[in-house]
């Protein structure tokens, strides 16, 4: 059987510590949690970076559109990506329309009840008061602010994680069958959000046996727990046979972000797309690693032969350069421990320019990382169930370390770090009062060099550059064009190579009506991203203004090559109607 969950290297936990703590504390929580989110909100709404939506904001902004129309959201542009957030947001357009502040507003609200689940698993363990700061922590993290008001999963993947948690003890205790039935269910609806979180299916498979059960009983639990997960991903399976003619529930992107990781033009494994994709958006790595797997088999391919022959070149890379993959590993593992910011679709960097509240937050990397592994190893000492507690932190640092170094994938630790943290807190209360009997020395000590290595590595790995090209396509979007032009005109001379900021001056002198300055800007664009369709298709509209049809059409044909578009199509039918 399971220990009573009372750390044996400390005091005893009061008999009345374990009622929790009242309904109006958790309440002014939970309160706090929700209000700094609002505020975030009440600037993010302002913020030019929420009209510039990310690479996989747009896909999943589209995808959502799609599910509320009722139509494409089975093509295999939307096969590509994990579909759960895709129909969650189309469920919300239908109700709300395409207002994503309704959908920013309901993710805030979303990770308020992420705090409560930290609040659950401190009663379930006995330590509320733990739960209670972990709870708090948690709502004071900017990361976990910065990510409510996005397009993004992340705020999702990390309630489900936290949840997950608190159904796995659940689950524990509990010899009900209709308990390890819908364990299963819940297990599905994570693979759909993001498939990595599949993991965490396997891990439900042996709690059983963490929990002391018999072979037989193990072996029934596990059994309610896969029928659970069939019934679960029964849909996605049935829409990828419809779509791709298989019965996996997984999306076809698997052996393409593979590749993007493990090959011999990116030998660090960073973030990087080939030279055959124009942007990094879901749909053109799609679109870009299908026509160069036809192109390169000399036939062409379904969606599943192109990502299994992508898969086939991850893995022969991966089995000639071994060694490279292991030190890849090693690497991304200490930048897993570092007190950085590895942005993808969003930057904190950029969020706090224009956030308060983001720039009054410390970063948590380093204090999260710190008083949150100690608190996990000191809770181990006395409670078998910190292997519960600890399968969301292996999850992610194996997400990090094997594929993408981004630090969403930190994030989605966040609020079981914060209840590590509290369980920090919560040892040093008892323990203060007993110093030299108790091991609060030693795992003070842990803390304190978790967090200088942390902060360490940290200054061995440089911070982010700003991306002023999105802040600028923002101000752009938002129609202050004065603001997009002054900085702009400024980011061009101290970066005279950045192709986004030339094509937002080319934009904005065509605005202007200033079209030889815009054929200019474009040109220039386009000497340094030669695959950027929309340089191109710009460039054909100013030359079409200036009366040069025959160049205007050669650049609309050259961005229809690139990335076939309606847009571009009826630009030229345009062109071939001018007389």
């Amino acid at each position: 059987m399971l220990d009573s969950g009372t750390d044996r290297s400390t005091p005893a936990v009061p008999p009345s510590a374990h009622l929790g703590p009242r309904p109006v504390i958790v309440f002014a929580v939970l309160a706090f949690v929700l209000a700094l989110r609002i505020v975030h909100l009440s600037s993010a709404s302002q913020s030019p970076l929420s009209y510039q939506p990310g690479p996989d904001e747009d896909y999943y902004l589209r995808f959502g559109q799609a599910v509320a129309a009722g139509s494409g959201a089975q093509t295999p542009e939307f096969t590509f990506m994990d579909p759960g957030y895709g129909y969650l947001l189309g469920a919300i357009f239908k109700v709300f329309g395409v207002n994503l502040f309704a959908v920013y507003l309901l993710q805030a609200l979303l990770d308020t009840a992420t705090a409560y689940a930290i609040l659950t698993i401190g009663r379930m363990l006995g330590r509320p008061r733990a739960g209670l700061c972990g709870a708090l922590l948690y709502g004071g993290t900017s990361t976990a602010i910065l990510f409510c008001a996005t397009l993004l999963k992340e705020t999702c993947v990390a309630g489900f994680i936290t949840w997950w948690v608190v159904c796995a003890l659940a689950a524990q205790r509990s010899d009900r069958k209709l308990a390890w039935l819908g364990f299963g269910v819940f297990c599905g609806i994570g693979i759909a959000l993001r498939s990595t979180l599949s993991l965490l299916a396997l891990c439900a498979l042996v709690l059983p046996g963490i929990a002391g059960r018999s072979g037989r009983d193990w072996a029934l639990k596990a059994a309610l727990i896969g029928v659970g997960l069939a019934v679960s991903l029964a849909p996605w399976s049935l829409r990828n046979e419809r779509a791709l003619g298989t019965m996996s529930p997984l999306p076809q992107n698997g052996g393409i972000v593979l590749h993007q990781v493990y090959n011999a033009d990116n030998p660090q494994s960073a973030i990087w797309i080939p030279a055959f994709v124009n942007y990094s958006q879901p749909s053109e790595i799609w679109r870009g690693y299908a026509a160069e797997a036809e192109r390169r088999t000399g036939h062409s391919l379904s969606p599943l032969a192109v990502d299994r022959y992508w898969r086939g070149q991850a893995l022969d890379f991966m089995r000639d350069h071994p060694g490279a993959v292991v030190q890849d590993v090693g690497r991304k593992s200490l930048v897993f421990l570092a007190d950085t910011e590895v942005p993808n679709n969003r930057s904190a960097a950029e969020e706090r320019l224009f956030s308060p509240l983001l720039r009054l937050l410390p970063p948590p990397a380093a204090w999260l990382l710190a008083f949150g592994v100690a608190g996990l190893i000191w809770f181990a000492q006395g409670d078998r169930r910190w292997l519960v507690i600890a399968t969301p932190l292996v999850l992610s640092w194996a997400t990090f370390a094997l594929f993408w170094a981004e630090d969403r994938f930190r994030f989605h630790t966040e609020p079981v770090l914060a209840l590590c943290s509290g369980l920090f807190i919560d040892a040093v209360a008892l323990n203060v009062r007993n110093v030299r009997q108790s091991r609060l020395p030693v795992f003070a000590g842990v803390a304190v060099l978790i967090a200088a290595v942390s902060v360490y590595l940290g200054g061995r790995f440089p911070p982010p550059a700003l991306r002023w090209d999105h802040v600028v396509w923002g101000y752009i979007k938002m129609g202050k064009l004065v603001d997009a032009r002054e900085l702009a005109e400024r980011i061009a001379i101290e970066q005279p190579d950045n192709g986004p900021i030339l094509e937002a001056l080319g934009f904005l002198a065509a605005a202007d009506r200033q079209y030889s300055a815009a054929a200019q800007y474009f040109g220039r664009a386009i000497a340094v991203r030669p695959r950027s369709y929309l340089a191109h298709y710009n460039l054909a509209k100013a030359l079409l203004a200036l009366g040069d049809r025959p160049k205007a059409a050669a650049e609309a044909r050259a961005a229809m090559s690139l990335s076939p578009s309606a847009d571009t199509q009826q630009l030229l039918s345009q062109i071939d109607a001018v007389p």
